[in-house]
């Protein structure tokens, strides 16, 4: 064997002791990512549904309880409770509420997935760095500060009005009977309070 042959021989077994080096440091970084990211499993996926519903069912409920409040106020002016007009506008706070309950679930739905994707998009960045850069000190580190960041109480926004749209169509069809009854001179309760539920009729238990 040449010289030149010998030199190229040593050569090619360095090359390849260094990338069995680099590997090895890969796996090494590779796994101190991995165990620094298994905090985000599942229950802390769930958490983040929950936290949300935790948050924003409770605002949905003291809603529905006031507008259930104002509507028997409402009600109760214009001498309509145990009618037609309280069970048709009950039904529709009701069904208002049901539709938010489902939309609360959906969002915490949503928080539960962006949070998953969020994670495993930092994993992989964090694994790909690692693999060019080789520096498995330097993706143990970036990976406890990634985790930390992404561990940050979720911030939210309180929920909307859900039940100002009835509320409002309510006070709007009192304000029109009202000014009706004074021009017929009919009692308010028959003017045909809310529209739909002209003409309503009382109910006795």
């Amino acid at each position: 064997m040449s010289k030149k042959d010998g030199g190229a021989s040593k050569a090619a077994n360095q090359a390849k002791a260094d990338e069995a080096a680099r590997q090895a440091t890969v796996r090494q970084g590779t796994q101190a990512v991995n165990d620094t990211f298994s905090q985000f499993n599942d229950p802390y996926f769930e958490k983040q549904r929950t936290n949300y519903l935790n948050f924003a069912l409770p605002q949905l409920d003291d809603q529905y309880g006031k507008a259930q409040k104002t509507l028997t106020y409402a009600l109760a002016r214009d001498g309509n409770l145990n009618s037609s007009a309280q069970a048709y506008q009950n039904a529709e706070l009701q069904k208002t509420y049901d539709t938010q309950r489902l939309s609360i679930a959906d969002q915490g739905q949503n928080f539960a997935n962006q949070a998953r994707s969020s994670v495993e998009d930092a994993r992989g960045n964090l694994i790909s760095t690692l693999n060019a850069t080789g520096d498995a000190t330097q993706a143990a580190q970036s990976a406890a500060a990634r985790a930390g960041a992404l561990s940050a109480p979720q911030g939210y926004s309180p929920i909307g009005d859900a039940f100002g749209a009835i509320l409002n169509g309510v006070a709007v069809s009192a304000q029109n009977s009202r000014a009706q009854a004074l021009l017929s001179g009919k009692p308010i309760s028959n003017a045909g309070l809310f529209g739909s539920t002209a003409n309503a009729v009382k109910t006795t238990a």
